[in-house]
This record gives C-alpha cells, sequence and structure tokens, in this order.
C-alpha cells in the first residue's frame, strides 16, 4: 500500500496511545464534572472534526507529506484522549468505564486506518490507459481523479496511466479523497523531482498566473438555474469531479481535459460556478 503509509499510521498510534497515557496519567480530576468535560469536549471534537475538518487540501499546506491524509486525520487523537478520561471516571464501575474506553480507542484506530479500511471495504475499479485528444479517460464513475491526475502530468511531458494513479491516490469504488488525490499527484512528482503547488487566491489568481496544465476540484452547486449543465452535461450537484485545465482559446475560454468528455471549451463564467478554488499544479 505504501511505505509513507505505513509510518504515518506508526507515527499516529504513538501519538494517539501517548495522548491517551497523558490523560489517564496527569489531565484528569478527582471532580467528576471536569473529567465528564474532557471526555465530552474530546468527544465533541472527535465528531465536529471528521464532518468539517478531516480530508481537507489545505491541510497538505501545513503537512506537505505524501501521508497528509493519515497524519491531518487528528480526530484519531481526539478519540484517544476521550478514551483515557473515560477510563478516569469516577464513580463508575470498571466494566462501563473499560466498555466506553475500548470503543473510544477502537474509534481512533478506526480513524487512523480509515483511508486503508476504504479501499478494503470498497475495492476500487482497476482503471486503464484510455485517452482522446491528451486527455486520460475515466474508465469508471470512480476514477475521475486519477485519471485527471494521469492528464496533468501528460502535459507536464511525464507518462502515466489512470491504472497506475488509482492506487498511489487511494482511490475505492465510492471515489477518490482529496488528499488522497494530492498522495498520488505526490508520489509522481517526487519520482521526477517535481514539486507540487497547491493553488490559492481564487479564479483571479489562477487567470493572473496563467500557468498550465492545473488540476481543479469541481462540482455543481445545489439550486442552479442554468439546467443545461444536468439535462445536457450530465452534471449531479453536489457530486464533485476533477478536471485539468489544459490552457486558454483566443478569446479567453479555458481548454479543459474532462476525463468523462475530453476536450471540453469552458467559459469564465463556467469556470467560476463550478470550481471552489481548490487544485494542484506540478512545476
Amino acid at each position: 500500500m505504501g511505505f509513507d503509509l505505513w509510518i504515518a499510521i506508526a507515527i499516529m498510534t504513538v501519538l494517539a496511545v501517548l495522548a491517551a497515557t497523558l490523560v489517564v496519567a496527569r489531565l484528569y480530576s478527582d471532580a467528576g464534572q471536569w473529567t465528564m468535560l474532557g471526555l465530552t469536549v474530546s468527544a465533541f471534537g472527535m465528531v465536529m472534526f471528521l464532518l468539517y475538518g478531516s480530508g481537507q487540501l489545505f491541510w497538505a499546506r501545513v503537512i506537505p507529506s505524501s501521508a497528509a491524509i493519515i497524519y491531518s486525520n487528528f480526530a484519531a487523537i481526539f478519540a484517544a484522549m476521550a478514551a483515557g478520561w473515560a477510563w478516569r471516571l469516577p464513580d463508575t464501575p470498571a466494566w462501563r468505564r473499560a466498555t466506553l474506553a475500548t470503543l473510544l480507542a477502537i474509534s481512533s484506530v478506526v480513524a487512523i486506518l480509515m483511508p486503508l479500511l476504504s479501499i478494503a471495504l470498497r475495492p476500487p475499479p482497476p482503471g486503464g490507459d484510455a485517452w482522446r485528444q491528451g486527455v486520460a479517460m475515466q474508465t469508471s464513475w470512480a476514477t475521475c481523479s486519477p485519471a485527471a491526475a494521469a492528464t496533468l502530468f501528460r502535459g507536464e511531458g511525464i507518462t502515466v496511466s489512470e491504472a497506475e494513479m488509482v492506487p498511489l491516490c487511494l482511490t475505492d469504488y465510492a471515489g477518490t479523497p482529496t488528499l488522497g488525490l494530492y498522495r498520488g499527484v505526490k508520489l509522481v512528482a517526487n519520482r521526477y523531482k517535481r514539486r507540487v503547488v497547491l493553488l490559492d487566491g481564487g479564479l483571479t489568481r489562477l487567470v493572473a498566473d496563467d500557468d498550465w496544465p492545473v488540476l481543479l476540484s469541481v462540482r455543481l452547486p445545489f439550486g442552479v438555474e442554468d439546467r443545461r449543465f444536468v439535462e445536457q452535461w450530465g452534471w449531479i450537484p453536489g457530486m464533485g469531479h476533477s478536471v485539468v485545465i489544459m490552457g486558454r482559446t483566443s478569446n479567453g475560454d479555458f481548454i479543459v481535459g474532462d476525463p468523462a468528455m475530453g476536450l471540453e471549451i469552458w467559459s469564465k463564467a463556467d469556470l467560476d460556478l463550478l470550481w471552489s478554488g481548490v487544485g494542484m499544479r506540478v512545476e
């Protein structure tokens, strides 16, 4: 699966154990309300992180590692701390404390192993190596991101297939996590002594940089009144997709490599609607 992931799993496991040990040894109070508060806050922090913080590409700025998907999952640390406080609950039978602490400890382990568990539970399609006009075509609905990554590298003079990118990007049957896509691009870029640059500054900065190709994560927002996106072009509101901007036309439109369709021309208004600012390039 990747040496980088196993190293990250080992490090996060050690950190989780240390966090739980610190709580059990030092960060508790004989006053039940403070221990319960610690348990509540850490459990709440775990849930909120999983809902709103987990898997976001901005973590790769803080942790520029191919295993950022593991290192940035602080839900494991929250769960481990909650397990420590659960074990220290006063006036509670040992079996209840042990049961709750064990369940939270299991939650911590699951959080650390989640990318691998997802692949085990939802095995990915094998991918392929189909191309159309310089665009890697996705061979299943779940492989748009590996295909887009292959197109990005083709634009940089690096030959790689969708099939090769599928395991590197941690793609499973349900799709590709954002930090999984980053991992795949990072590993191939490292192989060829290239650097992955995350995009910032939105569409204005993207146009000003005029540096192509770039890989973008796009999505059709809910409530868009223009029905052509759904009825003519097959977009599903709320579903993420990956494309590569390969350049611009003489009138300022964007030449887009869409792994579902091939080469397309998007207007600035199209891109402004579909792109939320998440993307990367290779330098």
